[in-house]
């Protein structure tokens, strides 16, 4: 099977998504990136708990169908397009997860308020406009939402999460939703305290070296 561990990394991170109760339904997308330059995606409309490897589909950076029997996730623009503006980026998560939703709804961001905020997501969750599902018009709000972080709020819709590799990129997906869990409740109480910017900027530098401690875990 062609990519078949690639194929395999998409699925089980789509059947975590799904554990971590950060979307319900087909909705959400997941993709990764391969070494030579390729994109595996979820398929458009797929029960991600019974979906197989061979269900995943393989595509080149512009959209062409290399290997595959379904139709690509609707979202594969904004994927593509992530993709193009982020090098550093091999593995993107797209979810409708609630909390992050709430916040998409009443345009808040998330400011820099935990360690693990500014550790994974960068200075702050901003929240992209608002562009119809499936567009470009959206693809480039994404972007332009995310900059150099790594995590927006897509307005009325849900959130993106990249990282450098898949793993990473279902973690900040999670934390992302744990941040807003916070912030919402926060703000309910009536008060929301956020890290000073010079301890945003030691707390990213430091997280790299974090991080890569996950590679000794097997």
């Amino acid at each position: 099977m062609l990519y078949e561990k690639e194929r395999n990394i998409v699925l089980n991170a789509c059947r975590e998504m799904l554990k971590s109760n950060l979307t319900v339904g087909s909705w959400g997308n997941i993709s990764l990136r391969t070494e030579d330059g390729n994109v595996v995606i979820t398929p458009s409309g797929t029960n991600y708990s019974k979906s197989l490897p061979e269900d995943m589909v393989i595509t080149d950076i512009e959209g062409t169908i290399i290997d595959g029997k379904m139709k690509p996730s609707s979202e594969r623009l904004m994927h593509y397009k992530i993709y193009k503006n982020r090098h550093d980026v091999m593995a993107i998560v797209h979810t409708h997860s609630i909390y992050s939703s709430v916040l998409s709804v009443t345009d808040d961001r998330i400011p820099p308020i935990t360690e693990d905020t500014a550790m994974l997501l960068g200075d702050g969750v901003n929240v992209s406009k608002y562009a119809l599902t499936g567009t470009i018009e959206l693809a480039d709000y994404v972007v332009e939402g995310l900059g150099s972080n790594n995590a927006t709020i897509m307005k009325n819709h849900g959130a993106v999460s990249v990282g450098t590799d898949m793993e990473r990129a279902i973690v900040t997906s999670q934390v992302l939703e744990k941040s807003a869990s916070i912030f919402i409740t926060a703000k309910m109480l009536g008060r929301v305290n956020i890290l000073p910017p010079e301890d945003v900027a030691k707390l990213r530098g430091l997280s790299e070296n974090y991080l890569k401690q996950w590679k000794n875990w097997k």
